[in-house]
């Protein structure tokens, strides 16, 4: 039971749940990349004159994202930053593959922003959201059953 109310924050100190600039930096890097380049392919799509470069434009898009989420209080863990991380990826290069196969031969530059931003909206869904809290617990569930293990008790920490 001391596992459950350190889950809870009961006996945590207010230091210890107050978040740090390295928190928001581990944010930072874990889920802006993916801001980045969204940023960056708007920039370059709509090919305005701008005093940075694309890069430079991208940088700017996903740190103000970032810090405007961070400042409204959604201060994600660094496990479900790095869950948004490799979810964003694998479901980026699935619906690249995907799109490039099956619908356009060529990626223009609105078809990569429709990409990204689709795969960010299903990435966050699944991982910052109950909706993908409850999707990664059926996921669980089927996986176990196909590899015919016994399910997993409930009372047993997973962190």
């Amino acid at each position: 039971m001391e596992r459950a109310s350190d889950r809870t924050g009961e006996t945590r100190s207010p230091a210890e749940r107050t978040p740090s600039f390295g928190h928001l930096l581990l944010v930072w890097l874990l889920v802006g990349p993916s801001l980045w380049s969204l940023g960056s392919a708007v920039a370059d799509a709509i090919q305005a004159e701008l005093p940075l470069s694309t890069m430079g434009a991208g940088l700017l898009f996903g740190t103000i994202v970032v810090v405007s989420f961070w400042t409204a209080g959604f201060q994600p863990s660094p496990r479900a930053s790095f869950g948004y991380f490799v979810a964003e990826l694998s479901i980026y290069l699935v619906l690249a593959v995907g799109v490039v196969t099956v619908f356009v031969p060529t990626f223009t530059p609105w078809v990569t922003i429709a990409v990204q931003l689709v795969s960010i909206c299903l990435a966050a869904t699944l991982v910052f959201t109950p909706v993908g809290a409850n999707i990664r617990n059926w996921f669980r569930r089927h996986v176990r059953s196909l590899l015919k293990l016994p399910p997993q008790d409930r009372s047993v920490d997973r962190d």
